[in-house]
């Protein structure tokens, strides 16, 4: 018994060590977790020392790492996706780096110069609109038609997305008022929803869903044929109920779509009074946010690893089949050398060393890009 109870003691200082080496102790109450006005700024400060509390002291395995602890606006997304509960926000960090822990290589190298990522983005995957919707919210486009899944997998789609989602969460208008996506399936055929992977579909809907600090306000489709409809009766099961209450089928009805979303942020493709769509758009703008001269790496919880240029780049030429390869010298840097033709910004991705890892899209069976 006094042997038992000498190893107990023991175990008891272990613990009191572990405890006392983190920065903070828990001491909140349930009313501290709550109650808190995202609108009042005293109230913001206080719902991020709360959640920072929780972290400092949390003994989440998924929270080994607590890099992110000093990052308060990278905290605020998860406490905007949350509406301020600190309690739900604080599981939404430990969900966020659990996902990254178990999908390190669909996460691996994320970057806007993986050359697979560039032709998801270019195929507008997604898009995004210049201008939000009556409520504030940013809307992402998505011509599911354009998907040319035998030069890019959907897992590509996805991390084109999560790259995206990152740079658009900098903007805390766009964490707080949310997010809305139209699909446009007009011209989807049979046989590219032959390569809508379940697996991969199931672990895109965690990471939106469950792990993520992003909010989708409301999903549209439009112009879905039947087979799509099928697909969306697979996964409905995983899907929380106040996520397939914002899913909305239009079918060919746009005057139902444009009862939600107003017509004059609209493209021509989807009835609205706006220009044509570009994906291109953002693109560019997600090309020249990536030439940001800096030599400070960016910090282990940032999904996107950005690579910088540190001079002009060299542009490789496409050879014909009688003719040889040429190699341009660009003279111009960031926003003068994105302004070049389509097919000159696609060869940003050849620049640099490949950053697609090719476990990434082997992952689930997907079969790697070619």
């Amino acid at each position: 018994m006094q042997h038992a109870g000498a190893r107990g003691a023991k175990m008891s200082d272990i613990c009191d060590f572990e405890w006392s080496n983190n920065r903070f102790r828990h001491n909140l109450t349930i009313s501290d977790l709550k109650g808190y006005n995202k609108n009042e700024p005293a109230d913001r400060i206080r719902a991020l020392k709360a959640l920072k509390e929780l972290i400092g002291a949390s003994m989440d395995y998924a929270l080994k790492d607590k890099s992110c602890f000093q990052d308060d606006e990278f905290l605020y997304r998860f406490l905007y996706a949350r509406k301020f509960n600190v309690n739900d926000a604080f599981q939404l960090v430990i969900n966020y780096h659990a996902y990254r822990q178990r999908n390190g290589s669909l996460l691996q190298r994320l970057s806007v110069l993986d050359e697979n990522i560039q032709l998801a983005l270019r195929d507008g995957f997604p898009g995004v609109l210049p201008n939000r919707d009556r409520r504030g919210r940013k809307v992402l486009i998505f011509l599911a038609g354009n998907w040319d899944y035998s030069s890019y997998s959907l897992v590509t789609v996805y991390r084109a997305m999560l790259i995206s989602l990152e740079k658009l969460l900098e903007d805390k208008q766009n964490q707080a008022n949310g997010f809305i996506a139209i699909v446009d399936w007009t011209n989807f055929t049979f046989r590219q929803s032959s390569n809508l992977n379940p697996k991969v579909l199931k672990l895109m809907i965690e990471g939106l869903q469950d792990c993520f600090p992003v909010r989708f306000k409301a999903i549209h489709f439009i112009g879905q044929p039947w087979y799509v409809e099928a697909a969306l009766a697979v996964i409905r099961p995983f899907l929380k109920e106040k996520t397939r209450d914002r899913i909305k089928l239009h079918g060919g009805n746009l005057s139902t779509l444009h009862d939600c979303v107003a017509r004059d942020i609209l493209p021509t493709e989807l009835g609205g009074e706006g220009p044509t769509f570009n994906p291109l758009n953002w693109y560019h703008e997600l090309l020249e946010s990536s030439q940001i001269s800096t030599t400070k790496p960016a910090p282990s919880y940032i999904l996107s690893q950005p690579q910088f240029y540190t001079k002009p780049p060299t542009l490789v030429g496409t050879a014909t089949a009688n003719t040889n390869i040429t190699t341009t010298t660009v003279t111009t840097a960031g926003s003068d050398f994105l302004k070049s033709t389509k097919a000159a910004a696609v060869k940003i991705g050849v620049l640099t060393t490949k950053a697609n890892d090719p476990a990434a899209n082997m992952l689930l069976g997907v079969g790697s890009d070619t």
